[in-house]
């Protein structure tokens, strides 16, 4: 199975980063745009993955949690741009480098990708590069010019995610999820709550 651990968001925030994606679709030719549904944040991406090792990486990722007890936090998106594949662009959201948020993500991706590591569990070990993607394979005659935009978004939980093709349609499932510590309770999300065996029957 294709799977990958990523942030998601709530669905005011999908509901802003849906306008920019839109005023992008609305100055192009053509272009393959998220579906407000599938619009994250991947911190780390595993591809094809045996079932088997699915109950390894929930560990890991509740492990993580435990031991850097993160709290929950806010991103401020403000930069959107793009990587040129091409004649074609992917366009994105990001924060700024500077905002001292990415680098909790950072280490925070440090633990996961440790953890695999040592567990021997493939993954794509690019160098992070935190972003939401809002369209592929994007065409346009002239320049895209955006209104300059804040969206502060918080970060409260990390998702192992399922990537399947259903009808057609690219779709992401969450199959186990570990929740950052809120501020009025340490007590983790009940996702965090699940057995490595149940993690694994949903991921199958």
């Amino acid at each position: 199975m294709r799977l990958f651990i990523a942030v998601n968001f709530n669905e005011e925030i999908k509901s802003r980063l849906v306008q920019i994606r839109d005023r992008i679709g609305a100055q192009t030719l053509r272009g393959n745009f998220s579906r407000p549904e599938n619009l994250h944040l991947t911190l780390v991406f595993l591809g094809e993955t045996p079932a088997d090792e699915v109950p390894a990486i929930c560990s890991i990722m509740a492990d993580a949690q435990r031991t850097l007890s993160l709290r929950e936090f806010t991103l401020d998106f403000t930069h959107t741009g793009c990587f040129k594949r091409r004649n074609r662009e992917l366009w994105w959201i990001a924060a700024e480098k500077t905002d001292p948020a990415l680098g909790v993500l950072a280490e925070l991706r440090r633990r996961l990708t440790g953890g695999l590591l040592a567990a021997g569990i493939a993954f794509d070990n690019r160098p992070f590069n935190a972003h939401i993607t809002l369209g592929r394979e994007i065409k346009h005659s002239s320049p895209i010019v955006l209104p300059g935009e804040k969206i502060t978004a918080p970060i409260n939980r990390i998702c192992l995610m399922k990537s399947e093709h259903t009808g057609g349609v690219l779709v992401y499932t969450a199959i186990f999820a570990v929740d950052l510590q809120r501020e009025e309770t340490s007590v983790l999300g009940d996702y965090n709550t699940q057995s490595a065996a149940n993690c694994l029957a949903k991921a199958c």
